[in-house]
């Protein structure tokens, strides 16, 4: 296992009550199967992260297979670049990619890490198979150099941190919205809607080794649509009265956009 303590940054073990350090800093695991390995000093509010509704409003449409051609590339990058390896997702939600890839590529051990408790707790009862901690991502609960591959959809990353518990050589995938995803969306809640920015093309300390964009339309229903305003910023963004409009519409077609980047991390020189 690649947990660590998040109080002393000791390796954890597993015993009969969960999880404990040398030092004897303990940390309970749940029910479900994940540990919380985020200490209330390292919280910014009582309960971080994305809140009950947009979680469950996330796995309605993962549940719709809504992102699936998104899930089906990053699958087929995992099994070119790290089919029989430990992946670290980072920001990993209710655990939709993780567990689509880790069917695709069974030969992986999946870590996801998540700040929103009720989101690791979805993730781990549906993938019990998996490894999932609450923690977040300015401190990785995760031991140096132990990951072949961490991976980010959608959520912020710390670069110095993504670079520790990286193996030399290590990849790191990189996901967000191309400029016109979800467009319909922004041009029915917005007067000046604005393109997403462009994803990033350079990590300090690494290369870029690969780079592309996923791409389509897809219909949604009322039901998914309202889930999908739910599980987004869209649900507290924009006029409330075009939001309200919005929700009433028996259908939409969307545009789907997303870019990533993989980075390969230089290999530190070996010392003689």
């Amino acid at each position: 296992m690649v947990w660590i303590c998040p109080i002393c940054e000791l390796g954890l073990d597993r015993n009969t009550q969960g999880w404990s350090c040398v030092n004897q800093h303990s940390f309970d695991e749940a029910k479900e199967g994940y540990v919380n390995l985020l200490p209330a000093h390292q919280k910014r509010s009582k309960n971080p992260g994305d809140n009950l509704k947009m979680v469950q409003g996330r796995r309605t449409i993962h549940d719709s297979q809504l992102y699936q051609p998104l899930a089906e590339v990053l699958s087929s990058i995992v099994k070119q670049y790290a089919d029989s390896s430990a992946l670290l997702d980072i920001g990993c939600g209710e655990g939709y990619y993780g567990g689509f890839i880790a069917r695709t590529v069974p030969t992986v051990t999946l870590y996801g890490i998540d700040i929103a408790k009720s989101a690791v707790k979805l993730a781990a009862k549906t993938y019990c198979d998996q490894h999932f901690a609450v923690a977040g991502a300015r401190r990785l609960p995760v031991a140096t150099s132990t990951i072949d591959l961490a991976m980010c959809i959608f959520s912020p990353s710390t670069d110095s941190e993504v670079a520790r518990v990286l193996r030399s050589g290590g990849h790191y995938l990189e996901v967000g919205p191309a400029p016109s995803h979800l467009w319909e969306l922004k041009t029915a809640l917005y007067d000046q809607p604005h393109e997403h920015k462009a994803l990033r093309r350079a990590v300090s300390g690494s290369t870029l080794t690969q780079e592309g964009e996923v791409n389509y339309e897809k219909q949604l229903n009322n039901a998914q649509l309202r889930a999908l305003i739910d599980a987004t910023p869209f649900a507290f963004r924009g006029h409330r009265e075009k939001r309200a409009q919005l929700r009433e519409q028996a259908s939409v077609t969307l545009t789907m956009s997303f870019s990533w980047r993989l980075f390969t991390q230089m290999k530190q020189p070996t010392t003689v």
